[in-house]
């Protein structure tokens, strides 16, 4: 009790100190918006617990203050972003947009913000093409459908998240894009499905102290007879690989064609079957044994499925490659 009647006033007075020290900040406005909506909840957490109250009689609000500077810091952040919006460029026009999101958070509708939260935004946007290679394949009909509709995920996620757009050619065609940043590539460089490999273990299996019988004494009792059992256990593995790696190309549209990422991804699954069969006494066999014995012999998933599989792993690769890349980009 007695830390906190004296940690509040210590707080108030150190936050109130920030908003001093940034009197010659660019956005000293802001940072003071921001200070006294932390003193606010300070305020209101106090209020919400009767044993706080009990302590700290009289805590500080700042209501008044904060109603009263978030329009300095509106026209604080719409002058930044109207001086990074006259710099032409991508990565200003960005600046600007979030510094105009910034005085429309303070005041809603300040002034033309809208409008030049529209203007900033298209400005801002990185358009990139997108290539998504078919699969070519002489032995099967495969198709990379799945594959892709999870890359499109990726490419959604990204959308929400950075100013980037993901377009594929049929799509810049009829919005008709005069201007794109970036081509991005994905191909099946190469792969392999079906891989089938097939082996034969033999392994002698003894048990003792079994009981292989029982004899009759001569005073009529009965007797176990004691002794090894053994048996001879073959075990088949059958093994199908399926693998390949993917590539990721992103290109820089302008004249020089920059290569940006040339990444490989590479992916497996390999799918196997056990099932065996035995020669002799089953009790010197142990539980791995006996449950592979009951196995029998399974085909294997058919070439798409297994194709399939293998990309799942080149997924979580590709996607935490595109967000990095574009993150803040």
């Amino acid at each position: 009790m007695e830390t906190l009647s004296n940690a509040y006033p210590n707080a108030v007075s150190s936050y109130l100190d920030k908003i001093e020290n940034k009197s010659n900040s660019a956005f000293k406005n802001t940072e003071a918006v921001y200070i006294y909506e932390q003193l606010n909840s300070m305020y209101e957490n106090i209020q919400r617990s009767p044993a706080a109250k009990s302590i700290i009689v009289n805590p500080h609000k700042y209501y008044r203050q904060l109603e009263k500077i978030k329009p300095k810091a509106a026209e604080e952040q719409y002058v930044a972003g109207l001086k990074f919006l006259n710099y032409g460029d991508r990565r200003s026009a960005k600046e600007a947009y979030y510094n105009f999101l910034e005085a429309d958070k303070f005041v809603e509708n300040y002034k033309d913000v809208a409008y030049k939260i529209d203007e900033a935004y298209n400005l801002s946007l990185l358009h990139v093409i997108t290539n998504l290679m078919p699969v070519h394949s002489k032995t099967y009909d495969l198709s990379a459908e799945i594959f892709y509709t999870e890359v499109q995920n990726i490419f959604r996620q990204i959308e929400q998240k950075e100013l980037v757009r993901f377009y594929t050619l049929k799509e810049a065609k009829k919005m008709q894009l005069n201007k794109t940043d970036q081509l991005l590539e994905i191909n099946f460089e190469d792969f392999i499905v079906g891989e089938t490999h097939t082996s034969e273990r033999i392994e002698k299996m003894e048990a003792d102290s079994v009981k292989v019988g029982e004899v009759t004494l001569d005073n009529g009792r009965k007797k176990d007879v004691i002794g090894t059992v053994k048996a001879d256990v073959a075990i088949y593995k059958l093994q199908v690989i399926s693998k390949g790696i993917v590539g990721l190309k992103i290109t820089d549209s302008n004249a020089k064609k920059n290569i940006l990422i040339n990444n490989n991804f590479p992916g497996e699954y390999v799918w196997f079957n056990e099932w065996g069969k035995f020669n002799g006494d089953d009790r010197a066999l142990n539980n791995d044994q006996i449950a592979i014995t009951n196995q029998r012999r399974i085909n294997p998933p058919p070439p798409q499925q297994m194709f399939i599989e293998f990309t799942k792993p080149i997924y979580e690769q590709l996607r935490t490659r595109l967000f990095t890349f574009y993150k803040n980009y």
